[in-house]
């Protein structure tokens, strides 16, 4: 055997070397190109499935809130009124005191404190806040247009006693009339934002 002979062996061998470690190549390319596509598509459907679950919990929440937002709206309304049937009870009995205008002021202020209370879930912690202020400030108010009744109904009443009475209950009343406002103004603002966003 000649070099010749030997060296076209070497590179036979070396060649058929070369074409399977090619043709290996080739097929372990396709394997990994094929795995790859399918890991991409496995990874898009994972992606889509966890996706649409997104949009569902989108849409019950924003459900949800809308609801809430609409109940929570229809109490303010029916609470404003009431509010304001009170401011009205309420500047009835500073003008006079009557047993009339003492029971609608009565019967208002008591009306708007069970609807407080049985609308707490709804309310706005800041405004409960504020609407307990209000029934404690009435309540005070009542009383002291209570005392002033009796003290105006005795004998030469001193003047003097009878002018903190007025004070007090002008204060208490101013007080409840700027709660009211604030509360108002507030309300207002919400809910032109709310139609805002619509």
């Amino acid at each position: 055997m000649s070099t010749i002979d030997i060296l076209k062996i070497i590179f036979g061998i070396i060649a058929s070397i070369g074409s399977a470690g090619g043709i290996i190549w080739f097929f372990v390319k396709l394997s990994a190109n094929t795995l790859a596509d399918q890991y991409k598509e496995k990874i898009k459907h994972d992606f889509g499935k966890q996706l649409e679950s997104y949009k569902t919990q989108l849409d019950v929440l924003k459900a949800t809130t809308l609801k809430y937002n609409d109940k929570q709206f229809e109490l303010y309304l029916d609470l404003w009124r009431n509010l304001q049937e009170l401011k009205y009870a309420t500047i009835d009995l500073w003008n006079e005191i009557s047993p009339l205008h003492y029971k609608n002021f009565k019967r208002a202020l008591q009306k708007t404190d069970r609807q407080i209370e049985t609308s707490s879930l709804l309310i706005e912690g800041a405004h409960y806040t504020e609407l307990r202020e209000i029934i404690r400030v009435l309540r005070e108010y009542e009383l002291g247009k209570v005392r002033l009744g009796d003290q105006r109904s005795r004998l030469n009443p001193p003047e003097h006693e009878i002018q903190e009475m007025i004070e007090y209950n002008r204060e208490r009343k101013d007080s409840y009339l700027e709660i009211i406002e604030r509360i108002r103004l507030d309300i207002q603002s919400k809910i032109s934002g709310r139609q805002g966003r619509n």
